[in-house]
């Protein structure tokens, strides 16, 4: 059987697995006895590259069936420290995968941002920490200030989402755009305003540690993962897309209730 490596955001691991990104999504994220139900997002990493900074070859002398002849569905590599050491170049495809189990594929593309005028953000962290947090900054500013070697408190790399806002996005408040569940938040609302002229203090935490309401069908944008100056994009397909082709997917996403 063919072992897969794949980067768990949600907690941090790096994972051997002889399940597929389907199957291993639905495992991770329901248990196999179902004891356990949680949205996932996680990244399947090239087994080719160098990854000497992890026991991988370990893990691969592990990650054989079971005796039964079914697959190994897990074998840990590490749990700790992991996202600011793999490569960008090593990350092959992003999931996001529901609460049920079904998976969303997304494969890196180039970012280019949806709407200039825009001037507010709200960016959920999935490692190595996991605040809400509202922002002035775009996301690959956004990157590189949390990634910052210089500034006084920094991460060495960092994954989060975007998330749709209606016209919260804008500076004034647009009423005519459409909400979503974040947008009708005073709470929200009240930290893009904490941020209105205030120089050097671009972002504010929403919400301080990953909250039930991680809702995939309110990604805006979809996966960003950087460090170091770099980052890389996992892009949320268009509505019509996933409605067409991934509409399973997108009928559970719209079931996941928050709070």
């Amino acid at each position: 059987m063919e072992s897969h490596l794949y980067l768990s955001l949600i907690p941090e691991a790096l994972i051997l697995s002889q399940l597929t990104p389907d199957e291993f999504g639905r495992y991770i994220a329901t248990g196999s006895k179902r004891q356990i139900e949680g949205p996932a997002v996680f990244i399947e990493i090239d087994l080719n590259t160098d990854l000497e900074v992890f026991r991988v070859k370990e893990a691969l002398e592990r990650c054989v069936p079971h005796s039964d002849g079914s697959p190994r569905r897990s074998v840990y590599v590490a749990i700790h420290n992991v996202l600011g050491r793999v490569p960008l170049a090593a990350m092959k495809c992003a999931y996001l995968t529901t609460p049920s189990g079904l998976s969303l594929p997304l494969p890196p593309g180039d970012w280019t941002a949806k709407d200039d005028r825009e001037a507010n953000f709200l960016y959920q962290e999935l490692g190595p920490v996991y605040p809400r947090v509202a922002s002035r900054l775009r996301p690959k500013d956004f990157c590189d200030a949390v990634t910052d070697p210089t500034a006084f408190v920094s991460l060495p790399a960092i994954a989060f989402l975007d998330l749709k806002i209606g016209g919260l996005a804008f500076n004034p408040e647009r009423p005519e755009v459409p909400g979503t569940l974040y947008s009708v938040s005073d709470h929200i609302r009240e930290c893009f305003d904490s941020l209105s002229g205030k120089v050097g203090r671009p972002t504010k935490i929403v919400n301080r540690g990953l909250r039930p309401d991680l809702l995939f069908y309110l990604v805006r944008s979809g996966l960003f993962v950087g460090g170091g100056g770099e980052m890389k994009y996992f892009p949320l397909p268009d509505g019509d897309t996933i409605e067409s082709e991934h509409h399973l997917w997108w009928h559970s996403a719209q079931a996941m209730k928050g709070y």
